[in-house]
């Protein structure tokens, strides 16, 4: 049986977690890539439908096949489960620009603050 979920776990494990765990391997990833998933100073700054591009387009393809609706994606990403799983990797996504769309804002997964710093 296929899950629906792969882009949506791909973008959890591969994207996020790779830029909490190993940021200098998800910028050699995104080097050349024009993506609109970037890397800044703040944290790693993407509108939600170029996330999901950026997902499938490097996704492995055993994960390709029966891929996950952008629809089904973004209401993943929206659930509670991710940013629980985030902050135990020590991030968390903010809006970085709200343009009162969900899919024209710009989100940023950046790194907890931690208290007293």
């Amino acid at each position: 049986m296929v899950t629906q979920e792969h882009v949506y776990d791909y973008v959890v494990a591969s994207v996020f977690g790779c830029y909490l765990r190993h940021p200098a391997t998800l910028a050699n990833r995104l080097l050349g890539s024009p993506s609109g998933v970037e890397m800044t100073a703040a944290g790693l700054q993407f509108t939600l439908p170029a996330l999901y591009d950026f997902a499938v387009a490097n996704m492995p393809a055993a994960h390709a096949e029966g891929v996950q609706s952008y629809r089904g994606f973004r209401q993943n990403l929206y659930s509670q489960q991710t940013q629980v799983q985030l902050r135990a990797w020590g991030g968390e996504v903010v809006i970085a620009d709200n343009q009162q769309q969900v899919d024209q804002s710009i989100y940023r997964l950046q790194l907890l603050i931690k208290e007293g710093s």
